[in-house]
């Protein structure tokens, strides 16, 4: 089959059917990430009609061939000829911004966290997990399954969002230009930090650490007036007292988590101190910051599986040194440390699960 013949057949299939339109730009979307089960969740999500007979079509006519990783591809050498009908028919993606922006207005938790997670992780796998898994199933536990496979129709349906899959990497994908990303990214930005900001527990976190450092310091001046008694006396002292007492850095925003985030030590303890809204498994794995402690306002459903979340995960969870706490509640933590019983104490959270 010459090129131009080649053309000539795809553009008569889809002048002839305005659903082979939408397929053909979803292929564009996808660029090789087109086993029949992603072709079929962004069409029926596009259109509510199956794309079977569709496919099955492309392949009788010769446009189409199975690939090595059961992927629907244009035939070799017409990769070119094939890309470029494809493009004139992929849809226009949808203004992020606005859709961000409404479900800010709503108070859309769900659609805010899903944007939120797209944006910080690539399309590519973590471990032995996809991308898409583990949004799946950050999403499902903090709200429903059904809420999530509600969000993934609707961003793909609006023109946000493409899924694709080959082998084992699943992903959603926002399709935007690099430009409006950044600006969306901005704002998501700008929204969580004020959002956190806002929240009670960053005043009592600051409260309780100085708390905390003002009477370590008071007992390091006690012990200095004993050793300075006990030289006058001509009485031994077995200890020396350390000069620093106690220290914290004061919050910061982390850009790449969303974070706030702040350190302390206190004699010979030191801890991270993350606040946020929710801490999706992502989060939790990604973080590279030891000991620390997360404070956030529900414990994730995902604490009661957390040797599979953390399966090969860098470092190893027992490389680790975490806790999760919610003030008034509950503590959990993998490590036992003076300053963090302390800390969560002060939080009135009296006993400290293990994890």
């Amino acid at each position: 089959m010459f090129p131009e013949e080649y053309r000539s057949t795809i553009l008569r299939l889809a002048e002839a059917n305005e659903d082979m339109k939408t397929l053909l730009g979803i292929f564009y979307l996808l660029k090789g990430y087109t086993t029949e089960e992603a072709l079929m969740k962004n069409f029926r999500a596009m259109t509510g009609k199956d794309c079977k007979d569709l496919l099955k079509l492309l392949r009788r006519e010769r446009i189409l061939k199975i690939g090595a990783y059961n992927e629907y591809l244009c035939l070799s050498g017409y990769e070119d000829v094939f890309n470029d009908i494809a493009a004139g028919f992929s849809p226009q993606p949808s203004d992020l911004s606005e859709y961000f922006e409404k479900a800010v207005k709503e108070g859309n938790e769900a659609a805010l966290k899903m944007i939120e997670l797209l944006l910080k992780m690539g399309i590519h796998r973590i471990g032995e997990l996809s991308q898409y898994n583990i949004i799946k199933s950050d999403i499902s536990e903090m709200f429903s399954p059904a809420v999530f496979e509600s969000l993934e129709e609707e961003f793909i349906k609006e023109n946000l969002c493409v899924y694709g899959k080959k082998q084992a990497n699943e992903f959603l994908m926002f399709y935007q230009r690099e430009d409006k990303i950044k600006k969306v990214k901005e704002r998501v930005r700008e929204w969580k930090t004020n959002k956190l900001a806002k929240m009670p527990v960053k005043e009592t976190v600051e409260k309780e650490i100085e708390k905390l450092i003002g009477d370590a310091r008071s007992r390091m001046e006690r012990e200095k007036r004993k050793e300075a008694l006990a030289e006058v006396l001509g009485i031994p002292e077995t200890e020396k007292v350390e000069d620093t007492a106690g220290y914290f850095s004061g919050f910061t925003n982390d850009d790449a988590f969303l974070f706030i985030t702040g350190s302390a030590l206190v004699e010979h303890d030191s801890l991270f101190f993350v606040i946020t809204d929710s801490l999706s498994r992502y989060e939790a794995r990604e973080w590279k910051d030891f000991p620390v402690v997360f404070i956030t306002e529900h414990i994730p459903k995902w604490i009661g599986k957390i040797e599979v979340v953390f399966k090969e995960a860098y470092p190893k969870l027992s490389d680790r040194k975490m806790a999760i706490a919610v003030p008034n509640k509950v503590a959990y933590s993998n490590f036992k440390q003076e300053l963090l019983f302390k800390f969560v104490n002060r939080l009135g959270i009296r006993e400290v699960l293990e994890l």
